[in-house]
């Protein structure tokens, strides 16, 4: 074999080991496991970027670790009045049962698409029952989450962002 073709087979082996290499390290990458976003924190309604636009001061402190999420909600209204409600989760898809802060019950399921969670909401209120679906999100590298609400038989959608507040 002359030092050319030595060479030349040389350098396709190399060649192959490196793609075999490459090919490995991505595959092994897109079996494990992602980590999950993290919606800890305190956080505050951006009013003016709601869609609808709201009013009033609401506050959500969340504590997110692992599976549990518990969500304490604090609203403040122009008008002088305020409520408060705890609300606590699992993000495994087994329902929840809560009281929110207007007294109706809620029956909660969360689960994961991605880097988002999926609320699948049943709301008991005078008599009636209401599906309706949320998604949380985070943008803006974590300082906003984002909460769309989707009403199951009503077709009304609401976007409702929170801004990240300094603990």
């Amino acid at each position: 074999m002359t030092d050319v073709a030595k060479s030349t087979h040389r350098n396709v082996r190399i060649g192959s080991a490196i793609i075999f290499s490459l090919v490995l390290c991505i595959t092994t990458a897109a079996a494990l496991p992602q980590a999950h976003q993290d919606f800890s924190g305190l956080w505050k309604q951006d009013n003016d970027r709601c869609q609808p636009k709201r009013n009033g001061e609401v506050k959500l402190h969340i504590e997110h670790h692992d599976q549990e999420l518990t969500v304490e909600t604090s609203i403040s209204r122009n008008s002088g009045s305020s409520r408060h409600a705890v609300q606590r989760y699992t993000t495994d898809g087994t329902v929840s049962t809560s009281t929110g802060a207007d007294g109706d019950e809620f029956h909660t399921s969360i689960v994961w698409n991605g880097q988002n969670m999926v609320f699948s909401i049943e709301e008991h209120e005078d008599g009636r029952v209401i599906l309706s679906k949320e998604t949380w999100t985070l943008i803006d590298n974590g300082a906003a989450l984002v909460k769309v609400r989707e009403g199951a038989n009503s077709g009304e959608r609401q976007t409702i962002i929170y801004l990240r507040q300094s603990q």
